[in-house]
């Protein structure tokens, strides 16, 4: 999920949460999940793994829904019924999913905070976040309420490599700025603009499963299941194509000058 904010010197502690100003990036997701562009490959594989372990009737919560898109790869991999329910953030991307999914009488969204989610202990046998805790300050609060509405198994999609960066991603200008005042970075050296896009080690990852109750496995999937064809601009019409799309080098996912180690974090109760 890529998304920007102008941070002043005064920022809070909720300075991060910006995406009910980026509406063209939920008009985005809506197009992914009405068919007018491409599934996200990262769905498509989610669905894949949980494909193996959905049961009829069997209920599933997506924290960071967006505008549904990844409900669509799950319908189209699943062939038991399901209920599902799509958690986000953001007001307006809530709408686009209900709005993108009114025909689905098993599937609801609202609005909600990961760190606070709206519903009660272990109600959903299953549980989904995908791509969204490297866009947080923190993770650790997350994981753990996630996991407490968890009844099953969570699955979780976000960056696991050797070692932990917090990475602030700064947006350059769009336009040419003259003068002498700096378009980049404040007095402090902090970004004017920028969204988070954080790693974390494998071993950090893990010691917050070992803080989890009643965990029966753990386990760290490096992603590679994806179609590098799939990635490039070439499947996005002129007009509605993303600024910033993942490129492929060596095989693997690349954001600029960053190789992204996506990995799947599935975690099971006991």
């Amino acid at each position: 999920m890529y998304a920007w904010y102008h941070v002043s010197m005064t920022q809070n502690d909720d300075s991060w949460k910006i995406w009910d100003d980026m509406q063209s990036y939920g008009e985005v997701l809506y197009k992914r999940a009405t068919g007018e562009a491409p599934e996200m490959e990262s769905s498509k594989a989610a669905a894949r793994r949980l494909k193996k372990i959905v049961k009829q009737g069997n209920t599933i919560l997506d924290v960071g829904c967006g505008a549904g898109h990844y409900l669509r790869s799950l319908r189209n991999a699943i062939s038991v019924p399901f209920f599902y329910t799509g958690i986000d953030a953001t007001q307006f991307y809530v709408e686009l999913a209900g709005k993108a999914f009114s025909n689905d009488p098993n599937a609801s969204f609202r609005r909600g905070d990961i760190e606070a989610l709206p519903v009660e202990n272990q109600s959903f046998d299953i549980v989904l976040c995908m791509n969204v805790l490297l866009h947080l300050p923190r993770i650790l609060p997350a994981i753990r309420e996630l996991w407490r509405a968890t009844e099953r198994t969570l699955l979780i999609r976000t960056m696991v490599g050797e070692k932990s960066f917090r990475i602030k991603q700064v947006r350059e200008w769009e336009k040419e700025v003259t003068g002498a005042e700096d378009p980049l970075f404040d007095a402090d050296g902090e970004p004017l603009r920028f969204h988070y896009f954080n790693i974390y080690s494998e071993r950090y990852v893990r010691w917050i499963c070992s803080t989890l109750p009643d965990v029966a496995n753990c386990s760290i999937e490096q992603d590679r299941d994806f179609n590098p064809k799939a990635l490039t601009t070439a499947h996005w019409p002129d007009k509605t194509k993303p600024a910033d799309l993942t490129k492929i080098l060596g095989g693997q996912q690349v954001n600029g000058s960053i190789i992204e180690p996506w990995a799947f974090i599935r975690i099971d109760r006991s």
